[in-house]
Order: C-alpha cells, then structure tokens, then sequence
C-alpha cells in the first residue's frame, strides 16, 4: 500500500469532499488532499501546482477550462475520476478514468472505490497469505464482522488476552490500524463479502 497518496479535489461542494474524505479515512488510506472550489485559469495549471496522483473532479468545473487533452505530459500517472450527481447528460466525461455517482448509496461508492485503488495499485487487492496465519484470518474475519473481542474469544474458543495478540499481529502485518480499513482489507481479499458488514457502515 503507498504511504500516503496525494488527492485533490475540485469540488465546489463541502459536503462532497468531506464525505469523500471521510470514507477514504474509514478505507484506512492515509492521503494528502488539496482542495479547489473553482479552476480559475485552466485545469493542467492546476495539476503542474498541485501534483496529485489521484484528482476528484467536478465534470462541469472543467467544462471550460479543459484546454488541452489527456495525451499531455501532465496527466501521466494521474489517475482522474469525475464525480457526476445524475445517471447521465452532464458534462462531458471523455476524459475522466473513472466515473463515481455522489448521489448513489455510501456502500456503493465505496466499493466503487475500492474497486479503483485497487486496479490502480493505491491498495493492495491480495492476500498477502505468507504473512497472516489460518488464525489470525479467522480473527481478521470476525473484526471486519464487528464483534468484540470478547465475541471473538467466545465463536473461536481462545482467550481474550489471545485475541488481542492476534489484532496485534494482524495490525503489524498488514499496517492497518482501523477497524474500518481491516474491514475494507478483508473485502478487498475475499474474507468476508460487503454484504456481512454489521450495518453497512462502510
């Protein structure tokens, strides 16, 4: 997983960017985000400041500051996703890699984007199988479930101390450190399916 990703909003929407912000965090990415609530000269300006690798953008900000195409130098590495608030008949979305809905449900949006920093290498879509035993999968699996560690110490039969020494060592491997982010982890490598999430809180 890379350390911290640089991101960068062009958004006019508060809402929106926080909202996105907020279910990066719960994915467990740690990110550097600038923000624009306008493009004031031209988008690749924008881009050659800011030097983002992944931008969120409103389709119908760059309508008229596009000047240019995605074959230019600047765009290389940058992965773009539009963020379109209708099914379709908004600006135009030729150039984006990615488009996500703001208005669909949390859950599909953040599948959306797992589904998005996975394919482009900003989070890692494999079980890395040589660092997590048997047990501590089934520890993992439960965590992502939602249950206590006196819940986990009860269905797989262990102690409570021994859990916690199994949340340790999931934590070390695997460099998460949030519930939500092994949540989204255990998605991602097949350990539990999103429809298992207690509440869909992701």
């Amino acid at each position: 997983m890379i350390e911290v990703v640089k991101i960068l909003f062009v958004e006019p929407s508060y809402i929106v960017r926080e909202g996105l912000k907020t279910v990066l965090s719960r994915m467990g990415i740690a990110f550097r985000a600038e923000e624009a609530e306008e493009v004031r000269d031209n988008f690749q300006r924008l881009l050659e400041k800011h030097k983002p690798q992944i931008v969120f953008a409103n389709p119908d900000l760059l309508a008229k500051s596009w000047h240019g195409n995605r074959s230019a130098a600047i765009f290389e590495g940058v992965v773009l996703i539009g963020l379109m608030s209708k099914e379709s008949g908004e600006a135009d979305s030729a150039h984006f890699d990615f488009l996500i809905n703001t208005r669909h449900p949390r859950q599909e949006i953040t599948q959306a984007l797992m589904n998005i920093l996975s394919k482009n290498g900003f989070i890692s879509g494999e079980t890395d199988s040589e660092n997590i035993s048997d047990r501590e999968t089934d520890v993992l699996r439960l965590v992502a479930l939602g249950f206590t560690n006196n819940e986990i110490s009860d269905r797989l039969f262990i102690s409570v101390h021994t859990v916690m020494t199994h949340r340790k060592n999931i934590t070390r491997k695997l460099g998460i450190k949030t519930v939500s982010g092994l949540t989204v982890y255990a998605i991602l490598n097949k350990i539990i399916e999103a429809g298992e999430v207690k509440g869909s809180s992701l």
